[in-house]
């Protein structure tokens, strides 16, 4: 069976994650980073407030993905002025704070938490259901904050220790998620990642 992503999907989880800046008015760029399994890296920035160059790389994005490639977002807006992948010093605010639960544990605590997130994006089933879980905050220009913040969650879920930098990026909603080779064998397949919202 050939998995193919859902474009609605894609679409939407980047709107979420764009328009708290947008109606801020601030100007910054988003990254889409695809990653080919084994090795291979290609970035598209993208300003969201052009909708035929974001429809357009969209597109690119989709395409790839399509052709095995794995699809990231980096969460936080990235200065319009940064040439390269995005790294801590070029993100310029944070709207979401956010949680990796990477495996059956950590998202039981999750979905029984009454710390409900605004949506997530369900990232595998196989062998474990595994989430990733968005809150919307203010918009945070001081990143040390920020990362409190990111930590707090970390201690009360349990979930991945390593999603604490402001450049991270994670797995973008709607499109398929290929595992390595090292998670085939532990059971991992090929899933079409699922963007949830509301409770």
């Amino acid at each position: 069976m050939i998995l193919e992503y859902n474009r609605s999907a894609v679409e939407r989880h980047i709107d979420l994650l764009t328009q708290p800046w947008i109606e801020d008015g601030l100007s910054a760029l988003l990254e889409i980073r695809c990653l080919k399994v084994g090795g291979g890296s290609k970035s598209i920035y993208v300003d969201p407030t052009d909708a035929d160059f974001l429809d357009d790389a969209i597109t690119k994005v989709c395409d790839l993905n399509q052709a095995g490639w794995n699809a990231y977002i980096c969460v936080n807006p990235m200065d319009n002025t940064n040439v390269g992948p995005a790294n801590d010093e070029a993100i310029v605010a944070a709207y979401f704070v956010f949680a990796d639960a990477d495996d059956g544990k950590a998202s039981q605590q999750l979905l029984a938490s009454h710390v409900q997130p605004d949506f997530y994006v369900q990232t595998g089933t196989v062998p474990t259901q595994r989430l990733h879980a968005y809150w919307r905050i203010d918009g945070i220009p001081d990143l040390d904050d920020w990362q409190v913040m990111q930590k707090r969650l970390i201690t009360k879920f349990g979930s991945d220790k390593a999603i604490c930098n402001p450049s991270r990026v994670m797995r973008l909603a709607g499109t398929v998620a290929y595992p390595s080779k090292t998670k085939e064998i532990r059971g991992y397949v090929p899933e079409t990642t699922l963007l949830k919202e509301g409770t």
